[in-house]
Order: structure tokens, then C-alpha cells, then sequence
């Protein structure tokens, strides 16, 4: 797991510390389980916008929506009270370490297909750029009832090739072995946390909403 640790009680002002330290177990755990919350809803904002603790948007994502990704994320992040003095707010799992950490991973033409979610894209038609890459490298069919080859054009290679079917033509053409496995480099996408201005400012709230309430 990964933490972050905030010694909330350190963090305030040494008239609201000694106040602080004089609040009975119940209101202690209540300043530090809002402080915790806060920052674990703070931590879900960077995620969703896709940026950064500081604010700065993350590298794009390649391939694939980030939509089914935070939802993933989203149930890894938690929070917890560590002493009376301080709250750690962290991850859990492998998908949120990848992300907030970056790494580089195997990949295989399988695993792939099923963390991206497009299985079945291999089955809808050639793309336009597998077409010319097909014409680029001669490829011909022949032409029906005689013995004659011909280049296809485009749009028949679009309308009448499946995308697995372009794909091992190609290689095919090209003499290429499919690739079995490859390394790719997830870069960090750091997302937990909040700025020491905002811890402050969720602090401070915090601790006058815990002091006011009668509960």
C-alpha cells in the first residue's frame, strides 16, 4: 500500500493544537476521519480530471478510455486514522500502484485486448491505413473467373477485409514474425494527495466543523 501521511494535528496552530488536544477520543477520531475523507475525495478529483497533486494534466493515455480505469482506481483508494494525531490516506492494488507510480510491464497480444476492452475490434473493417500499407506492398487479389491479379482498390479492401485479416496479410507480405510478448513503459500518473495549501485549507475547515458540532 501506498501512504500518505498528514500530522493533522501538528498542522494546526499552536491556539488550535492545545484546543485540539484537549477534545475527548470521539472528537478526535471525528477531526481526523473528515480530514482523511477529504483528502481521499480530493485524491478522487485528481483522478477523474487526470492531472496531477499539483494540478498539471497527465500524458495521455495510448490506447483505451480512462473511464473503466477510474473505476478501478476509484475502489483502491482509502482512508484510515493512524494515532490520534495523524491520518494516512492511501491505495491498495496493483492497478494504483502502476498508475500513480509508472513502470514498465510485459505485454502480450492477449492481455492487452483484455485490459483495453477491444476484443472484438479485430472484427470490424480494414482501416484505411492497413489499405495503403496493403497496395504499398503489392498486395493483389485476383480477379473473379480469371487468372488475372489485380490491386484492389481502397475502399474494396475496406469494405471486404477484416482488421485480423489485414493484419496477417501484412505480415505476411512483409515476411514478419507476430510478436509473442513486448516491454511498454507506463509513465507515473501521480494522483494522491493534495497541495499543502489545500491540506491546510481542509484542515482548517475540518477542525471548525468538529469543534462547532454538538455531536
Amino acid at each position: 500500500m501506498k501512504d500518505l501521511r498528514i500530522n493533522v494535528i501538528g498542522s494546526l496552530s499552536a491556539q488550535k493544537r492545545i484546543q485540539a488536544l484537549e477534545l475527548p477520543p470521539r472528537k478526535r477520531r471525528q477531526l481526523l476521519g473528515g480530514i482523511g475523507r477529504e483528502l481521499k475525495r480530493q485524491s478522487i478529483r485528481n483522478l477523474r480530471a487526470g492531472r496531477d497533486v499539483d494540478g498539471r494534466p497527465w500524458e495521455p493515455r495510448k490506447r483505451g478510455s480512462n473511464r473503466k480505469l477510474l473505476r478501478r482506481l476509484n475502489r483502491q483508494v482509502a482512508a484510515n486514522l493512524l494515532t490520534p494525531d495523524y491520518v494516512d490516506v492511501g491505495y491498495r492494488g496493483a492497478v494504483a500502484y502502476q498508475q500513480h507510480e509508472g513502470m514498465s510491464q510485459v505485454m502480450t497480444g492477449a492481455k492487452m485486448q483484455s485490459e483495453s476492452g477491444h476484443r472484438d475490434h479485430y472484427e470490424e473493417p480494414a482501416t484505411r491505413k492497413q489499405a495503403k500499407e496493403l497496395r504499398a506492398e503489392g498486395y493483389k487479389v485476383r480477379v473473379k473467373g480469371t487468372k488475372k491479379w489485380r490491386r484492389p482498390s481502397l475502399k474494396w479492401i475496406t469494405e471486404n477485409l477484416k482488421q485480423k485479416q489485414a493484419g496477417l496479410i501484412l505480415r505476411t507480405l512483409r515476411e514478419e514474425k507476430p510478436k509473442r510478448f513486448w516491454v511498454t513503459k507506463l509513465p507515473a500518473r501521480p494522483f494522491l494527495g493534495a497541495t499543502e495549501y489545500q491540506i491546510s485549507q481542509f484542515i482548517e475547515k475540518i477542525y471548525d466543523n468538529t469543534i462547532n458540532s454538538r455531536v
